[in-house]
């Protein structure tokens, strides 16, 4: 009965859509900035800042990653699900509990979303699956295609898969990685980070900053960090060590298993050996590369030195800007 209702709803939402547009404010680039950095390499690189006012000056590219904190959905308090987040996307109960479950970016090296730029945004319901699991319920898999443009074209696309589930406890997968990685950074996410995420990217789910909530009604042990959030430190982890004369053109990732508040997390890199398609062979994902491209895999670890979220950053050279096959 409850998979039919969300047949049912299913009918109904895929292939809906929604714009929204945004100016690609310097305050709002310079608070995110000031939000992760503490928790950077020292490399990550400065951005340019306007004189006068100190905020990120205009006409900057903001970082891969952070179009995350634009395009906030205009949807009042009582709008919400009771858990805090958008109803537009949620299917009907009981499939009420929600993670972010991964997804892929593609970022045109040649047309960045630039501070001071109007840009808009569409997000689409392209696909909603039923995951049936053996000795548990099933997942409702929802995946949002998303395209972000400014006055120039085609800036960021992105899948985003989002996993909602029966209320249950979740339980963190202990799944450690059997490769030593090129570079690390060791960071201990505070509740004062996530606050300040939850703020900027304004998202109310209450899983980041209710503990009680948390730990009573979704039964984690303490506050979840975001999955976005783990996303951007992963891409600006990339940016402090990006390779001179190259840009990142593309991140597939994964959620593996939760990640909490105050507990130690490290952050992964490790190169691939990957070669361009002139040699025959392709990157990770089976797919040719441009010449010149490299790849590195990306992961964050917990407390236990289990994954939480892994992925592979594809770099190309920054004289090869035009994008490739949209999302």
């Amino acid at each position: 009965m409850d998979i039919d209702i969300v047949k049912k709803w299913r009918g109904g939402v895929v292939d809906s859509s929604s714009l929204l547009w945004d100016r690609i404010d310097s305050r709002q680039a310079t608070l995110l900035d000031q939000t992760v950095r503490p928790y950077l390499p020292q490399a990550y690189p400065q951005l340019p800042r306007d004189p006068r006012v100190g905020d990120i000056a205009q006409g900057t590219a903001i970082p891969p990653g952070a179009h995350l904190v634009y395009f906030p959905s205009p949807v009042h308090e009582f709008g919400l699900s009771p858990d805090g987040y958008l109803e537009e996307e949620a299917p009907p109960g009981p499939f009420c509990q929600r993670v972010w479950a991964g997804g892929q970016m593609e970022f045109n090296v040649a047309n960045p979303l630039r501070v001071g730029d109007v840009a808009s945004q569409t997000k689409r319901i392209q696909e909603v699956t039923i995951k049936e699991r053996p000795e548990a319920d099933p997942l409702v898999l929802v995946k949002l295609a998303l395209h972000m443009k400014n006055d120039r074209g085609l800036c960021v696309t992105e899948l985003r898969e989002l996993a909602y589930m029966k209320p249950v406890s979740l339980k963190r997968r202990l799944l450690k990685h059997n490769r030593q990685p090129d570079f690390l950074f060791r960071i201990k996410p505070s509740e004062i980070l996530l606050f300040r995420y939850s703020a900027l990217s304004w998202n109310s789910h209450r899983i980041h900053y209710d503990l009680a909530y948390a730990r009573e009604v979704e039964h984690h042990p303490g506050l979840l960090i975001h999955g976005p959030l783990t996303c951007t430190l992963l891409l600006h982890f990339m940016q402090a060590n990006m390779p001179q004369g190259m840009a990142l053109r593309s991140l597939n990732y994964r959620a593996v298993s939760p990640m909490y508040c105050q507990q130690d997390m490290q952050l992964n890199g490790r190169w691939l050996q990957t070669m361009s398609r002139n040699s025959g062979s392709g990157g990770s994902d089976g797919q040719a590369l441009a010449e010149g491209s490299r790849q590195c895999e990306l992961w964050a670890t917990n407390n236990e030195g289990g994954i939480s979220m892994k992925g592979v950053a594809t770099l190309v050279p920054l004289a090869q800007g035009s994008p490739s096959s949209a999302i």
